[in-house]
């Protein structure tokens, strides 16, 4: 499961930017579906690991062996979602600025502001920056 080991370095450097109040709505999608999956192997292997940054998709990782059919293909599943999120996320700034710059002209950046904007001129917005924004799950409506 190489791919597993690249998701999951994104996964953990995603944490970091859940944190920071990005993508929070959708991100619990995942979490649940991971703990409903591997019930039994986070009772067993991953009792007592703090939630955050990570922690609990590498104490699942290193036990990869001893996981459930189920809950590795969700781990696996989740964890590269997670990784095309924060490729996506990266993408935003880049994708999205001319968009901010012709519809947000003023609008104080940080604290979610243009994302606020961007998402309120949706219409407005063009199609690659509303399909950025919602692969990084940056708005609640996304899909």
């Amino acid at each position: 499961m190489g791919r597993l080991r690249v998701a999951l370095i994104a996964a953990m450097l995603l944490g970091v930017s859940v944190n920071a109040g990005f993508a929070q709505d959708r991100i619990s999608d995942y979490v649940a579906a991971l703990k409903m999956a591997c019930a039994k192997e986070l009772k067993t292997y991953c009792k007592g690991v703090q939630e955050g940054r990570g922690k609990v998709l590498a104490c699942l990782y290193a036990r990869e062996d001893k996981l459930s059919a189920r809950c590795g293909n969700v781990l696996v599943g989740s964890v590269e979602r997670l990784g095309e999120m924060l490729t996506a996320l990266a993408n935003v700034v880049r994708v999205c600025e001319a968009d901010a710059k012709r519809l947000c002209n003023g609008v104080a950046a940080g604290e979610g502001n243009l994302i606020g904007c961007l998402t309120t001129a949706r219409r407005s917005v063009s199609e690659r920056c509303n399909a950025t924004l919602d692969s990084a799950f940056l708005r609640p409506d996304a899909r």
